[in-house]
């Protein structure tokens, strides 16, 4: 009787190791349960920040981006919820201010696969007379061979950041060029992309 029970614990012993490296193997033990956690886990394994979170912007139901800055950086960090938790999924490199220009920006486009993933083009303004960003962009949609030109604007609050945000979803992104316009729409710096 007391080997057939020694024998059951032994059993359930091996089954819970077994689960264990199950989820160690499988990627379940990784993330966070809040996409806060996971973008602080992003800063941690990337030895950056912690940065001021200064705007979350819920892209989907799926995707989270925390734009932040850090000392005289600026970044647009991305989360992603699968496996039943939120998981870095990209954008937490800090990109220079670089006070001495207008506005400083940069870019980021992540694959998810088949059904698509997320374009990013974002940044930071130094010129306190810039009110708005115009971002001018060439959407080519892979399925029809059509594209599609067009602007894009933003108001520039008070954490001096912007971001445009895209599924891509079948769809490639040309940036053309990116404008900052004063309160009566005149252009105060553009750079062309292409």
């Amino acid at each position: 009787m007391k080997i057939s029970r020694l024998g059951g614990v032994l059993e359930w012993c091996a089954v819970l190791i077994l689960f264990i490296i199950l989820l160690w193997v499988s990627g379940l033990d990784r993330g966070s349960f809040t996409a806060q956690g996971a973008h602080e886990l992003s800063e941690r394994s990337y030895h950056y920040g912690p940065s001021k979170v200064v705007r979350k912007v819920q892209v989907d139901q799926d995707t989270v981006v925390f734009l932040g800055t850090y000392k005289q950086w600026f970044s647009a960090d991305t989360v992603t919820w699968s496996h039943f938790k939120w998981h870095p999924s990209g954008g937490v490199a800090g990109v220079p201010k670089n006070p001495e220009k207008p506005l400083a920006y940069s870019w980021d486009m992540k694959s998810t696969g088949s059904d698509g993933g997320l374009a990013k083009f974002y940044g930071y303004v130094n010129d306190p007379d810039i009110v708005t960003v115009e971002l001018d962009v060439v959407m080519e949609d892979r399925g029809s061979n059509t594209a599609t030109s067009g602007s894009e604007r933003q108001r520039i609050s008070d954490d001096r950041m912007f971001l445009f945000v895209w599924k891509t979803e079948g769809r490639d992104f040309s940036w053309q060029s990116i404008k900052g316009l004063d309160r009566e729409g005149k252009v105060r710096y553009e750079h062309k992309l292409q």
